[in-house]
């Protein structure tokens, strides 16, 4: 009996005018399983790129059925045949005419060339229901990992619950779907989606996730206890280890150094690329000590406020920022350890030299952040206990 392959989808990954070749992913669903195909065709006339095409992806499933079933003849037949053909020949009609309308200079990474990068055998407007419901799964997991993948985060909810109705127990449609949710600002959702995520999946990354997760929304409690049972199993997993200390600096709890210690033991170069890229020096105590930018240049050994407010906007020095008023503000206890964190583990090409006797101290000045919005128990000290050994 003839295997069954429905054809899904198609990316163009880049395309080599010169030698009038394009190389694409091909997304198959063989089996109830999905497959992938990376394919080399040739640019040619709509018909015969369509022979061409076809020949080759026949020849590539072929080999795959031949080394997953071991059968020396495999049997199969594409779903709806005349169907893809059609709308494969109507596809590269489509690009045939982009590439004879548009720019021919020999880039493969420009765009203006082959605009349509992406094929989808069944359009969103199609009714897929007919489809076996294991199919319809494919189709739109394929929709949403093309949405998601481009970060159109807003076009990809619908069709990511969609999904996950289909099958509930896909685990990475409930971390897609957080993150999407949560570009969008729809926390508390993407927060229980994050939390199903690691019910469903299990793994140590799905924990992580939500403990990330619950750790941006400043409920440090939960987050800790994640980092915390993870660091039990595994007390060099990098991940759990540096949000602890992200939790611990956020609160400005001084223990965090023994964190970033150990973790500057275990790999030098990757805490200090972390801690320059991807570390929040954002600290949340109920009372700040608000300064002006003026105030930071001098706090800091700026000459001018441009110097400090450039770097502020590229992340390199902590800082807040109202879009609305169009105003930057800094935070004397979030620069101190800041300036701690980069000259202890010389992040940067020179020391950091703090003036705190060049800040004009008056009443304006001595303003105090609002209070923050965390959800902190008052720990016992168990989950400090527990790691207490890890740390030394």
């Amino acid at each position: 009996m003839a295997t069954q392959v429905n054809f899904v989808a198609l990316d163009i990954k880049r395309w080599i005018l010169e030698h009038k070749k394009i190389n694409s992913i091909v997304y198959l669903v063989i089996d109830n399983e999905e497959k992938s195909i990376q394919l080399d065709s040739s640019i040619l006339k709509p018909n015969d790129m369509l022979d061409n095409f076809m020949t080759k992806l026949r020849s590539e499933v072929s080999s795959k059925l031949l080394t997953t079933n071991g059968n020396s003849k495999p049997q199969f037949e594409f779903e709806n045949q005349t169907f893809l053909r059609q709308q494969l020949f109507n596809y590269f009609k489509k690009i045939s005419g982009e590439l004879r309308g548009g720019n021919s200079r020999n880039n493969e990474n420009s765009h203006r060339g082959i605009r349509s990068t992406h094929f989808d055998l069944y359009m969103e407007n199609d009714d897929i229901t007919i489809l076996p419901k294991q199919i319809q799964f494919f189709v739109i997991l394929n929709r949403c990992r093309n949405y998601y993948d481009r970060e159109e985060y807003k076009k990809a909810i619908d069709p990511l619950r969609k999904l996950l109705k289909l099958n509930p127990q896909f685990g990475l449609g409930y971390k897609w779907l957080a993150r999407s949710l949560k570009k969008i600002r729809k926390y508390d959702e993407a927060m229980s989606n994050y939390q199903k995520y690691a019910e469903v999946d299990g793994s140590v990354d799905a924990y992580l996730d939500l403990a990330k997760s619950y750790r941006k929304g400043k409920i440090f409690d939960k987050s800790e206890e994640i980092y915390t049972d993870i660091l039990m199993s595994n007390p060099k997993n990098k991940d759990a280890q540096i949000g602890l200390a992200q939790i611990k600096f956020a609160l400005k709890q001084p223990d965090y150094l023994k964190i970033l210690d150990k973790l500057h033991q275990q790999d030098p170069e990757w805490l200090k690329k972390w801690l320059v890229d991807e570390f929040n020096f954002r600290i949340y105590i109920p009372e700040k000590t608000f300064i002006t930018p003026a105030q930071a240049t001098k706090f800091l050994g700026f000459d001018k406020v441009f110097e400090l407010t450039e770097r502020a906007f590229k992340n390199e020095i902590p800082s807040h920022f109202n879009p609305a008023k169009a105003r930057m503000s800094f935070y004397k206890e979030e620069l101190e350890n800041w300036a701690e964190v980069m000259n202890h583990f010389q992040c940067l090409e020179k020391e950091i030299k703090l003036h705190p006797e060049d800040i004009v101290e008056d009443e304006k000045s001595n303003k105090t952040a609002p209070q923050e919005s965390i959800s902190s128990k008052k720990s016992d000290g168990s989950n400090s206990k527990k790691l207490e050994q890890m740390l030394k």
